[in-house]
């Protein structure tokens, strides 16, 4: 397991969930940690009011999705080829 620093994280979040910029810039969310296992699994947390989720392409796509105690984790896959090219 690898730690990821928050640009990092965004960069991975940003093609995946487009309005998770907006809520940041509306102080609506904001980054707690996130690491990548080996087998290319990003598991990434974020502190959040709101929160409306979508995957944007058919190569990544949301592995799943935890919601408690104002607190939310996304687990992300990313496909291998950007997996590897990281």
């Amino acid at each position: 397991m690898k730690e990821l620093s928050e640009v990092e994280a965004w960069e991975i979040i940003k093609p995946v969930c487009r309005e998770l910029f907006e809520l940041v810039n509306e102080k609506m969310v904001s980054f707690v940690s996130a690491t990548e296992s080996d087998g290319g699994t990003y598991s990434i947390n974020l502190k959040a009011s709101h929160i409306h989720l979508a995957s944007r392409g058919f190569k990544d796509s949301i592995g799943d999705v935890e919601y408690g105690a104002g607190s939310l984790r996304i687990g992300l896959r990313v496909a291998a080829d950007r997996a590897t090219s990281r």
